[in-house]
């Protein structure tokens, strides 16, 4: 059922879609921009602005879904899908330099998305027994939580990290909300297979 919430969702992925074709063209020339200090490619601070609006999208979703009694079976299958989609397409593209883009830029450890694409796929995999099982497996808390930190993580990223350099950290504060997000991932692993494994998988 397409209700509000569902379709808020839908947006998300539109949204995810705006914006890796933002990131993928290879502009001729691109312009920069200067935040807090830091000089940014426009290109990423468009993609970040993107980003960022998709990322709204999905606390509006599951707020309104909850607050209009608007839960649907449906909704608990599009959600996470839609979160997944979103931070993992940009965390891939944030692994890789664009040579067309003149400003260095950050990037993403690839050991770090290794670890949240692995942690997502199997829980994917344990949705899919579920689903054999008539079992819906809903967001956990942890499982959200996981995904704010990488929202703030990405967002960063996109961004250059402004804020380092800003309040005067000795290490990067985009590098410490990766790390972080990827040790709420593992946890949010072990959280769903206590909660749903010994059911499921027996």
């Amino acid at each position: 059922m397409m209700n509000l919430p569902n379709t808020i969702t839908t947006i998300r992925l539109v949204l995810v879609f705006v914006m890796i074709t933002v990131l993928l063209i290879p502009y001729q020339q691109v312009d920069s921009i200067t935040f807090l200090g830091v000089t940014n490619n426009l290109v990423f601070v468009i993609a970040g602005i993107i980003f960022l609006l998709a990322s709204i999208t999905d606390f509006l979703d599951g707020y309104l879904a909850r607050k209009l009694n608007l839960v649907t079976t449906l909704g608990k299958f599009l959600d996470p899908i839609a979160d997944k989609i979103l931070t993992n397409a940009s965390m891939l593209l944030l692994m890789v330099t664009f040579t067309w883009l003149d400003y260095p830029h950050l990037t993403f450890p690839v050991w770090i998305v290794l670890i949240m694409v692995i942690r997502d796929l199997m829980i994917d995999a344990l949705r899919m027994i579920a689903v054999t099982k008539g079992v819906v497996i809903a967001a956990l808390p942890s499982g959200k939580w996981k995904t704010f930190l990488q929202i703030i993580a990405i967002t960063l990223v996109f961004f250059n990290d402004p804020i380092t350099p800003l309040i005067g950290l000795p290490w990067s504060l985009a590098l410490m909300m990766m790390v972080l997000a990827a040790i709420a991932s593992l946890f949010s692993l072990v959280m769903y297979f206590i909660k749903y494994g010994r059911t499921i998988l027996q």
